[in-house]
């Protein structure tokens, strides 16, 4: 057997070029060196493309395309790439040196599985350590069920499968297209997993998937569980999870909402919540909303005082 995979690492960028080098290095700097970059400019405006052109590696290949959101960006890449395996990267994020040797040995012991997804961590732009990702049990198909833990930035997908499971390009989607294509992959295929923590995403205030509003949060879900439950392995795998899997992401739009600090607009998500899955209540979710909206009261009590 073939010890050694070919991955594709497909980057999407738009205005990133205060970021995309780090990135790139942090790409170069693999232990494992069988690879190719597909980047990936979905229509940049700044010097992203000036600043790619100056980094020296044949291991890079460059498409600038018309702005059409990152699930476009990420398919046009799949179609440009050449690997038999794609795994992909923001622009603003970071692998560690042995994040492809360990999904190639880690694919290989699962015997070349369809899907598959390394741990990875959050950290601030300072560099501490805000949340680990290195929980997920390998067929272990509910954990999609409360939401996504699964980045872009650790999955890897199979070529054959690829061609077959594309992100969606709906722009209203934008943002959930992801955990939409995770729950069609993971309902035909399972899921495989590698716990080390082998990337990391940066948070940063200028993430676009930072940026939102009511509206947009509640048409991405609607929209992400009209898409996942046309596939017909998504509604015999997670039909009678339905309810769960909408109370779930509820709670996802009420929690973004009190980070931002529309308390009122929260409250209304985290009822329909509990309404659709009373249990919702003892998840961490439900913690995390009800600590900041109560921070939000705090705040604002300051400031009228």
């Amino acid at each position: 057997m073939n010890k050694n995979l070919f991955f594709s690492i497909v980057i999407p960028t738009y205005n990133r070029a205060s970021f995309i080098k780090s990135t790139i290095d942090s790409v170069l700097n693999q232990v494992y060196q069988n690879f190719e970059i597909i980047i990936v400019d979905d229509g940049s405006t700044d010097n992203t493309e000036e600043v790619i052109r100056t980094i020296p590696s044949e291991k890079i290949r460059y498409f600038k395309v018309e702005n059409s959101e990152r699930a476009a960006a990420r398919n046009f890449g799949i179609l440009q790439s050449n690997g038999e395996y794609l795994t992909f990267l923001d622009s603003d994020d970071i692998l560690f040196p042995d994040y492809l040797q360990n999904a190639n040995n880690s694919i290989l012991k699962y015997k070349r599985c369809p899907f598959f997804h390394l741990g990875y961590e959050i950290r601030n732009y300072k560099g501490k350590i805000l949340y680990q990702f290195n929980k997920i049990k390998s067929e272990d198909l509910d954990f999609i069920v409360k939401g996504n833990p699964l980045s872009c930035m650790g999955v890897f997908i199979r070529r054959d499968v690829s061609e077959k499971f594309k992100f969606n390009e709906d722009r209203e989607l934008s943002g959930s297209e992801d955990w939409e294509l995770w729950l069609r992959i993971i309902a035909n295929f399972g899921i495989k997993t590698d716990n080390r923590i082998s990337a990391c995403l940066i948070q940063h205030d200028d993430r676009s998937v930072l940026k939102f509003d009511e509206l947009q949060l509640f048409k991405r879900k609607e929209l992400a569980l009209k898409y996942a439950f046309e596939d017909k392995a998504v509604q015999n795998l997670y039909g009678k999870q339905y309810q769960k899997i909408d109370s779930f992401a509820d709670g996802y739009i009420s929690l973004h909402l009190a980070l931002a600090g529309h308390n009122t607009k929260s409250l209304k998500y985290l009822f329909k919540s509990i309404k659709n899955y009373p249990l919702s209540i003892f998840s961490k979710r439900f913690l995390a909303i009800f600590k900041h909206i109560v921070l939000n009261i705090i705040l604002f009590n300051k400031k009228t005082t």
